[in-house]
Parts: C-alpha cells; sequence; structure tokens
C-alpha cells in the first residue's frame, strides 16, 4: 500500500503483484503468508500483458520460489527499468525472506536490476562488511558493484546526518538531506525505492531520480501523521493536502483488496 501511494504522489499509476501477506500495524509485523509462485508469476505475467509497464520495483520477496518467479520475469523484460529494495527482515525483528531466497537474491537478482537500495544493515548483509558509518557505506556500496549489481544507493537515514551513498557504476556520490528527529519512518525504504522507480517510468536519469525520491522522502517523514503507538509511516500524499500537519487525534483507515 505504501508502493501504491508513493507511485501516485509522484505521477505514476501503480499496479501490484503481490509475494506476501504481512500482519502487522505500527509497532511490527506478527505474521507473513508467501504467495503461491504460480499465482504470483500469472498475477504479473497478467499485468504486463496490458503492455504499458514502464519500470518495476521489487520489495519483499519471502522465499526462493518467489525470488525465482521474479529472476525470470527481469530476465524477459530486461529492458525495463527496475529497483530492488533487498528486504531482509522488519525493523522488529521480523524475517521477511528465508535464507534460501536471500541467496538467490545475492547471487542472481542484484545483477539484474537498475538499481539496489540497501539500508546499512541490508547493505552488511549483502557484503558481511560491518557498515555503521559514512566510510563504510562507501566501502560496502563498492563491494556491492563488485558482486555485480550495476547501481547502488546505500542509504543512511539513521546517521546523525540523513546521507544516502549512490553508486553510478564506477562513479561514487553521497547526498546530504535533513536530519528529521521524528519516528514518523516506517516504511521508508520501500517508499524510497518506489519514488526511484517512478521518476525512471517517467523517463528521468538515474542520478535525478535518485535526488528527486529523496527529496520526497524527506517531506513525507516531515508531515507525517500521528496514527499509533509504534514507529510511524510516512505521510505519502502530502502533496495532496492544503496543510498537513501531524495530528494525535487521526483515525487510521484499514482498506481491504479483493
Amino acid at each position: 500500500m505504501a508502493d501504491l501511494k508513493t507511485l501516485a504522489a509522484n505521477n505514476c499509476y501503480g499496479v501490484a503483484a503481490i509475494t506476501a501477506m504481512t500482519v502487522q500495524n505500527t509497532q511490527g509485523i506478527s505474521a507473513v503468508k508467501p504467495v503461491e509462485p504460480a499465482f504470483l508469476r500469472d498475477s504479473i505475467l497478467s499485468l504486463l500483458a496490458e503492455g504499458r509497464v514502464k519500470a518495476v520495483k521489487i520489495g519483499m520477496l519471502a522465499n526462493r520460489a518467489n525470488a525465482e518467479i521474479v529472476g525470470e520475469i527481469l530476465e524477459a523484460n530486461s529492458g525495463l527499468p527496475s529497483v530492488l529494495d533487498p528486504v531482509i527482515r522488519s525493523s522488529s525483528g521480523t524475517e521477511l525472506l528465508d535464507a534460501e531466497g536471500f541467496g538467490y537474491l545475492r547471487e542472481h537478482l542484484l545483477s539484474r536490476v537498475t538499481l539496489l537500495t540497501p539500508n546499512m544493515a541490508e547493505a552488511a548483509a549483502l557484503t558481511g562488511l560491518k557498515v555503521e558509518n559514512l566510510e563504510e557505506m562507501k566501502g560496502a556500496a563498492r563491494k556491492i558493484i563488485e558482486l555485480g549489481a550495476r547501481n547502488v544507493v546505500v542509504t543512511g537515514g539513521h546517521l546523525d546526518k540523513a546521507i544516502d551513498v549512490f553508486c553510478e557504476g564506477a562513479k561514487l556520490q553521497t547526498f546530504v538531506g535533513d536530519r528529521i528527529k521524528s519516528d514518523n519512518t516506517h516504511g521508508t525504504g520501500c517508499t524510497f525505492s518506489s519514488a526511484v522507480a517512478a521518476n525512471l517510468a517517467l523517463g528521468r536519469q538515474l542520478e535525478d531520480a535518485v535526488v528527486l525520491a529523496k527529496a520526497y522522502v524527506t517531506e513525507a517523514i516531515r508531515k507525517a501523521y500521528a496514527i499509533g503507538p509504534g514507529r510511524l509511516p510516512l505521510n505519502h500524499l502530502y502533496r495532496l493536502q492544503q496543510n498537513p500537519r501531524p495530528s494525535e487525534d487521526a483515525v487510521p483507515v484499514t482498506e481491504a483488496a479483493r
């Protein structure tokens, strides 16, 4: 749902193939149920059959079987820009990708996508390196390129300054954003990667897409609503609101898709 709201806010119409269902709220994830691989394949192929997909964003995959389906789709549609957020576990510690799936992602998927967007913990898992500061982020980014990734952004939202390290091939840059003292950061990784994908779908160059996505996420955090006692989600649709501001009285709405 965060992905779809992000795509809408960035002038795209998002469509989704669900890899897994989760039971979650602002306090964490308590259960995960992957969809059947054949169902996932059919879902993706049905959407691609419309012939209007301009970019692909990949997030939580849950297991190797579903990761392999995504790999097949990427191989068959190599001309589409693609962004992979390598989700491994939730911030509350729930496993969101099994060990076999992680191995497949590392060995096969990261080389097939346009951009990989790990956070510091995910970059450490992918490289086996310690990633706790800016210099270690740079080392991890270069190592991920050595592993076969074409381009990578290691996001550093947990640092004193919100610094991201962007490797476009051999070219390394750092992007510094505002550090917002806020707990409204639930879903920043998926939001950032979806915003990059939206900008790629609109025909923007990769560096521009990364810069615009970072600016969007910063404002979505700054203007988030308080809707629960845990880590709060971003206000993805802040651009549609006249005077968005945090509200302790905001009422969450449950949306069921069928």
